[in-house]
């Protein structure tokens, strides 16, 4: 994934760039819950996505990874403190 010739999890990714793909398959009618991934690593973004109807779940990992208290203090509405991952993949990728 991360050695794809379209980048998907680096910083040249729009934030919450590939939700496009679920709305896409949403517009088809299936019938199963869609989750958009990659580059939503912030409340705002993901509440954004869910909001316009692109998704009906996001992923996130590597957020949740630069900081874990992520979800809490997004629940907290403090935003603002979270550690917020920049896409950098210099701090969780293919260390041994």
């Amino acid at each position: 994934w991360h050695e794809a010739r379209v980048p998907t999890i680096a910083t040249s990714v729009p934030r919450g760039g590939f939700a496009w793909v679920t709305q896409k398959l949403k517009g088809q009618g299936l019938s199963i819950p869609l989750v958009a991934t990659n580059r939503i690593n912030t409340p705002e973004v993901a509440e954004a996505v869910l909001a316009s109807g692109q998704a009906d779940m996001v992923s996130m990992a590597r957020p949740l990874l630069a900081d874990p208290d992520f979800v809490n203090k997004a629940a907290a509405g403090t935003p603002q403190l979270i550690n917020t991952c920049i896409a950098c993949n210099q701090a969780c990728l293919d260390h041994t």
